[in-house]
C-alpha cells in the first residue's frame, strides 16, 4: 500500500526530528530514480552518477529545514542535483586539463588519432557533439531533448528567462546539426 504525501507534508515531517528519517526515506523513494536518470545522462558513468546522487541527497537531508515551499520539492532537489553535477563536471574539466598537460609534457611522444570514424552512428555523433557544447547550451539541450522539460520549468530551476533558454537551445541545436553533418560525411 502506497501512501502519497504532498511536498508540504513531507517537508513538515522532515523538519520534525521524530519524523525526519522516515520523511527522508520517502523523499529518496520518490525522487531517486528520476534524479539518477538526469545525472547519468549528464556524466555518463554509473559510479560518478552514484557519487553525485549521494552528495545531492546528503545536501537535501542537511538543508531540508530551509526549504520554503516556494517551488515544488522536486524543483528544489533538482536544482541541488544540477549544482552538484556542475561542480563534478567542473572538477572533471580541471582534472582533464591537468592530465592533458602532463601528456603533452611527457618525454614519450605518442600521437593518438581520437577522431575514429568507425562508429558513424548518429547517436554517437550526437553525444560527441553535446560534450563539445558550452556548459549552458549542453544543459539546456539535455533538459529539453532528453528530459522533455518545458522552457517554463527550466526557467524556474535555472532562474533565467524562457527567451534565453530558447536561444541557448536553438544555438545548441544548430551547432549539433553542423557537427553531425561535418562528421557524417
Amino acid at each position: 500500500m502506497t501512501i502519497n504525501y504532498s511536498d508540504e507534508q513531507l517537508c513538515k515531517m522532515a523538519k520534525n526530528p521524530k519524523e525526519k528519517e522516515w520523511a527522508f526515506k520517502m523523499i529518496l523513494k520518490i525522487y531517486q530514480e528520476r534524479l539518477y536518470a538526469l545525472i547519468r545522462r549528464m556524466v555518463g558513468t554509473h559510479e560518478d552518477t552514484d557519487d553525485i546522487l549521494q552528495n545531492t541527497f546528503l545536501k537535501v537531508y542537511k538543508y531540508i529545514h530551509t526549504f520554503e515551499n516556494k517551488s515544488s520539492l522536486y524543483t528544489w532537489i533538482y536544482k541541488i542535483a544540477l549544482n552538484e553535477t556542475f561542480r563534478f563536471l567542473e572538477q572533471q574539466k580541471i582534472q582533464k586539463r591537468i592530465h592533458e598537460s602532463a601528456i603533452r609534457h611527457a618525454s614519450e611522444s605518442y600521437s593518438f588519432d581520437i577522431q575514429s570514424f568507425e562508429e558513424e552512428k548518429i547517436w554517437i555523433l550526437l553525444n560527441e557533439g553535446i560534450e563539445l557544447l558550452p556548459t549552458r547550451q549542453k544543459l539546456v539541450f539535455k533538459l529539453r531533448y532528453f528530459e522533455k522539460m518545458s522552457y517554463a520549468e527550466m526557467a524556474e530551476i535555472l532562474k533565467v528567462t524562457e527567451g534565453s533558454l530558447k536561444a541557448s537551445f536553438h544555438h545548441a541545436f544548430g551547432k549539433l546539426n553542423e557537427f553531425i553533418k561535418k562528421r557524417a560525411l
